[in-house]
C-alpha cells in the first residue's frame, strides 16, 4: 500500500476546522471570527478543487463521497484508484 492519504471528506472537514482554530489561535481569540470562518471555509474550497475537482461537479462528487463514507463504502484501506472509480461511478450513475 501506498503513502498516499486519501481525502475522505471527513478528513478535508477535520483540516479545515483546524485551520479555522489555527486562525482564531493566531489572533487570540477562544471563539471564531468570521476570518476564522473565512479560514475554514477557504481549507476546505481549495481541497475539495484539489481532490474533486472544479465548480459544480466537484461539489457534486464531494458530496456524494461524504455519503458513501458515511454509509462506510469509502475507507483509508482503499488503493486511490478504487477509491476514485467508486465516487466517478456513483456520479455517473446520479447524473
Amino acid at each position: 500500500m501506498s503513502n498516499t492519504v486519501l481525502p475522505l471528506p471527513s478528513l478535508i472537514r477535520a483540516s479545515a476546522h483546524d485551520a479555522g482554530n489555527a486562525s482564531a489561535r493566531k489572533a487570540s481569540r477562544k471563539v471564531w471570527s468570521r476570518a476564522d470562518y473565512n479560514a475554514a471555509v477557504r481549507t476546505q474550497d481549495r481541497l475539495v478543487r484539489a481532490c474533486y475537482g472544479k465548480g459544480p461537479k466537484g461539489c457534486i462528487k464531494f458530496t456524494i463521497a461524504e455519503q458513501m463514507e458515511r454509509a462506510g463504502m469509502l475507507s483509508l484501506t482503499m488503493r486511490a484508484t478504487e477509491f476514485f472509480d467508486t465516487i466517478n461511478a456513483a456520479y455517473e450513475a446520479a447524473a
